[in-house]
């Protein structure tokens, strides 16, 4: 029977989906959105609903600033949207390794391949993650840009000379292909989309490669900035693959 959990692990707040049968399940910790926050265990996206009944239990947390962790400071990102979610990237991203430690001694949870999924923002923060966080078998970005830099041409050029830009210099798959050369990466873009441009992304797979890494890129040409039933389809068949 699924299990629906509520708790902290390192400090953060956290949903666990997965299931009271003997055994144990291989686990996906998942990052949401901007503005989005851990779900509601009364309305469960049908994508986690599918992942747990494939098998997998499902680590969904609250990032830096959004969900319970939401504070007076939000209001920065009305006057400096970029560094405010760079920050929440940022610090999201550090706090992985402990939430793992802490997820790994779940009972019910295998020690073995665990995997790493974010849409968007989460598709950022994985990313990252992914690089300094080696016990991770496979890493899937939804729509996340891997240039790390702001899309929309009024904000790039106010954060040019920033410690954002250096920060995405530092930080961004484009430019530092070296670090997901060992394992397997699956970029989920849409061919519409001018906020993550699939181009970007695929850079960025072309590179890795070239290094003899394992990545991979999904488009769908209907969609935007969305995560669509095929790329759904496309991301539990990577998962099961890896797990």
């Amino acid at each position: 029977m699924i299990t629906i959990e509520e708790r902290k692990l390192a400090g953060v707040p956290c949903l666990l989906i997965g299931d009271d049968q003997p055994g144990d399940r291989p686990l996906i910790i998942h990052l949401h959105g901007w503005s989005g926050a851990k779900p509601n265990p009364d309305a469960l996206p049908d994508f986690l609903m599918q992942w747990q009944s494939n098998g997998f239990t499902i680590l969904c947390l609250d990032a830096y600033e959004h969900g319970e962790r939401r504070t007076e400071n939000a209001f920065r990102a009305i006057f400096n949207g970029w560094a405010f979610i760079c920050d929440a990237m940022d610090k999201t991203a550090k706090e992985i390794p402990a939430l793992l430690d802490a997820a790994l001694a779940v009972p019910g949870i295998s020690q073995v391949n665990p995997q790493l999924m974010g849409i968007s923002m989460g598709g950022v923060i994985a990313q990252q993650a992914m690089a300094h966080e080696k016990r991770f078998t496979s890493m899937v970005s939804v729509i996340g840009r891997s240039s790390f830099y702001q899309a929309d041409d009024w904000c790039r050029e106010a954060q040019k000379g920033t410690w954002c830009d250096d920060w995405c210099e530092a930080n961004a798959p484009l430019l530092h292909p070296e670090r997901y050369s060992d394992r397997p990466l699956l970029f989920l873009d849409g061919g519409q989309d001018t906020d993550c441009p699939a181009a970007i992304n695929k850079e960025t797979v072309d590179k890795i490669n070239a290094l003899g890494g394992q990545a991979s890129q999904f488009v769908d040409d209907a969609v935007g900035h969305a995560f669509s039933e095929s790329m759904k389809a496309e991301c539990l068949q990577w998962l099961k693959k890896h797990s």
